[in-house]
């Protein structure tokens, strides 16, 4: 029932005592411990002295089973059954050796084993806004103290009217870094389940969900299935983890714990869909939209410099005018001056006054802050000319905006409507529209951003990316062409760089290296850059990327 775990002398009287020599060994049902105080030179004479309850050894012991009732086993001193030649419990005096027929003493005792704490699943609460697009993560949570788990099954039932299940993933879970070797998961209107076995396919490693508490083992997500409006109360639903009702054939939590199927405590939780704001009362919407290229729109690469577009739609109001105030990220550029109507419907209306200006300066602490202002009908003979109603967005103008070099990659550099800013001036400005005369500040505003990339960098003429350009790189590009060898960047191989990869790249980089040829096209066989020429080439797939040298 029990296994030895340790023998150890650590924290007992003898450690205190000065012990020099010990011989412990773990046995099949029993283990043996020597333990000799004097041993060595300079032979101090050290010794327990006399008394009781002396502590001479800590035993740990691990259950080699689980049992729902307490059990008890006995721990028995015994003489000649162990080790070879067959050791005796005796105690050395004066020399001499003091065991059982010399009158000592051997008191047995025992050991109970308690049954472990109930395991358990629970699902957390969790919550999404309702307005039928937010997706809320309730995470299932399983407390396992009856030993590793090799898998599991779990059935959640929830709401078909409030609720739609999204989806069940293991992603992020303990269940995924240990390894999960078979999952099948299935939605229903009203609830989901998963079956998880960690260990399902050769070579059978063995692999489980160590014994531990809330370890967190799969994702529910969750939508909701109505748009609720403040004032009106967040809705609260149930989660409830059952037993027999989801699937086909319904399926029961469990988990599975050498080889048997155990049922733990179940503990279901809840999903809040959270009320929102009403929408604004006027139906007018302006759009800001950040392009830096027509195939990867809000894409951009340090140094990129792309456009900033501003667009309205309003079904059934005529706009006189406008204010546009934005704040933006201080690792972005607005460019002053650089504001156009081009190609816009307020071009082609005709608007009489208007006037931009750019705050790109955030030492003060601030953002960089955008204040624009358009009026349709600032001049005589005043004819009455406004932006006309639209379903669809039209463009209201368009100004540069610029990745700086200190933006971090792979993060958001944001560009927000704000309010109540001054720009370069004294007055706090906001965002309205004017409609009959009207200052509307209620309506829409749709927010843009810069997601800064990585912008791939190589050597013109680096041919097998090892950093340099040699003899090496003519011997890659013909392999690549001739022998199918792979290549990481194709624009490097194109020495020549006239958007093409055949053999005069090779005698371009020989003419070069050998016959006082042309140096390779920028950016260069020196030193590493961007391709400043436009080709249909393969993108780079090497790890070198204008994000390198970035503090």
């Amino acid at each position: 029932m029990l296994s030895v775990v340790n023998i150890t002398v650590e924290g007992t009287d003898v450690e205190t005592v000065g012990v020099e020599l010990i011989a412990a060994e773990i046995l099949p049902g029993g283990l043996t411990l020597g333990v000799i105080l004097d041993a060595f030179s300079p032979y101090e004479g050290q010794m327990i002295p006399a008394g009781s309850g002396t502590s001479i050894a800590l035993l740990s012991f691990t259950p080699t089973m689980i049992s729902p009732n307490p059990i008890t086993t006995s721990l028995q001193f015994q003489d000649g059954v162990f080790n070879s030649p067959p050791l005796d419990n005796l105690i050395v005096q004066g020399g001499l050796s003091i065991g059982v027929a010399e009158g000592l003493v051997l008191n047995d005792a025992t050991v109970t084993i308690n049954p472990p704490p109930p395991d358990s699943i629970l699902i957390e609460d969790s919550s999404a806004t309702s307005d039928g697009l937010a997706i809320g993560d309730a995470r299932i949570l399983l407390s396992n103290s009856s030993g590793p788990v090799q898998g599991f099954v779990v059935a959640v039932a929830h709401g078909a009217e409030e609720l739609t299940l999204q989806e069940i993933t293991l992603s992020g879970t303990v269940t995924e870094e240990v390894g999960a070797e078979f999952e099948v998961s299935n939605l229903y209107s009203n609830g989901g389940t998963i079956g998880v076995v960690l260990d399902f396919q050769p070579p059978f490693d063995g692999q489980t969900i160590a014994i531990g508490v809330d370890n967190h083992i799969a994702t529910y997500r969750y939508s909701c299935n109505q748009i609720i409006y403040l004032p009106e109360n967040d809705l609260v639903t149930p989660l409830t983890l059952i037993n027999g009702f989801i699937g086909n054939p319904p399926l029961e939590n469990v988990i599975v714990v050498g080889g048997l199927s155990l049922f733990p405590s179940l503990q279901s939780g809840s999903f809040t869909c959270q009320a929102i704001e009403p929408p604004p009362e006027d139906d007018t919407i302006i759009t800001a939209q950040t392009e830096f290229d027509e195939e990867v729109g809000n894409y951009a690469y340090h140094g990129q410099t792309g456009l900033l577009r501003f667009y309205y739609s309003d079904p059934e109001d005529e706009i006189q005018g406008l204010t546009i105030t934005v704040c933006y990220d201080c690792d972005l550029t607005l460019e002053e001056g650089t504001f156009t109507l081009e190609d816009s419907i307020v071009q082609s209306v005709g608007a009489e006054y208007i006037n931009h200006q750019v705050d790109d300066d955030c030492s003060d602490g601030e953002t960089g802050e955008l204040i624009l202002a358009i009026l349709l009908d600032a001049l005589p003979p005043f004819e009455g000319q406004t932006l006309p109603p639209t379903d669809e967005n039209l463009l209201i103008g368009t100004i540069n905006v610029t990745v700086d070099d200190t933006a971090e990659c792979n993060e958001l550099q944001e560009i927000n409507f704000c309010d109540n800013i001054n720009g370069n001036g004294s007055v706090y400005l906001y965002n309205n529209v004017v409609i009959d005369y009207r200052s509307v500040q209620d309506f829409e505003r749709i927010d843009t951003s810069v997601f800064v990339v990585p912008q791939e960098i190589f050597q013109r003429g680096d041919c097998n990316s090892d950093d340099k350009v040699d003899l090496a790189d003519v011997a890659t590009g013909i392999g690549a062409q001739f022998s199918g060898l792979p290549i990481l960047c194709s624009d490097a191989c194109d020495s020549n760089d006239d958007g093409i990869i055949n053999l005069a790249d090779s005698v371009f980089v020989l003419n070069w290296l050998f016959k006082f040829g042309d140096s390779p096209p920028d950016p260069g066989p020196f030193s590493d850059g961007p391709d400043p020429s436009a080709d249909l080439l393969p993108l780079c797939v090497s790890d070198d990327t204008g994000c390198d040298s970035q503090p």
